[in-house]
């Protein structure tokens, strides 16, 4: 039980550390309305995370549970973060604080809206919990109950908007140590970490085929 939180609570961490749209857009909306407008922003994205977990755990069960399915799921869950991971490396960040000009009181339901929407939207969310789920449901190595699987999406979703609160609240006193430099370099730990993150997940492969 403690176990299935705890991992729970790690995916989400390092899912919300991603610096997609949504990290981005909490970082604007703090410096110009403050850390507690983005709130809603960050009830929005758990709101479309529970949606996309939904999803992703029907699809999951579509897959049918044996090794071979287990070996497959291994490969292409590690495949599609590897795919993350490598574009998080090569990719080139930029400040913009100006792009989207916010109301000085916005309307948190247009904010909510608005984090819902770009989360629900990237596709690389889907394909994120459609590979957690499935290894969940079709690893035994994880002998996760149902109650364990609630608890893990549950730590999983938990962490996810406290670290949205934290990072909306540290962008205020980080605005100005936010350079195209540093964002550059967290993605280049954030994309080695993704694909670690893999290599570990095709060890069971390797250890079958070899």
């Amino acid at each position: 039980m403690f176990e299935a939180i705890i991992y729970g609570l790690s995916t989400g961490i390092l899912l919300s550390s991603m610096l997609g749209t949504v990290f981005f857009l909490l970082i604007q909306n703090s410096i110009i309305n403050g850390h507690k407008s983005s709130i809603a922003i960050s009830l929005g994205v758990i709101l479309s995370d529970i949606i996309l977990i939904v999803i992703s755990y029907f699809n999951a069960n579509l897959i049918p549970k044996d090794g071979t399915a287990e070996m497959w799921v291994r490969i292409i869950g590690s495949a599609v973060i590897i795919v993350m991971g490598v574009s998080s490396i090569m990719k080139k960040a930029k400040v913009h604080y100006n792009d989207t000009e916010i109301p000085a009181r916005p309307n948190p339901y247009i904010l909510a809206v608005k984090g819902f929407s770009v989360n629900l939207l990237n596709p690389g969310n889907l394909l994120s919990w459609i590979t957690i789920s499935a290894l969940l449901n079709k690893d035994d190595n994880y002998h996760y109950s149902n109650t364990n699987r609630i608890l893990f999406y549950a730590g999983a979703l938990i962490s996810i908007f406290v670290m949205e609160v934290l990072i909306s609240r540290g962008a205020v006193y980080l605005k100005k140590f936010i350079n195209n430099t540093m964002l550059n370099r967290i993605n280049m730990v954030l994309g080695s970490l993704l694909i670690i993150l893999a290599i570990v997940l095709l060890l069971p492969v390797f250890k079958l085929l070899f």
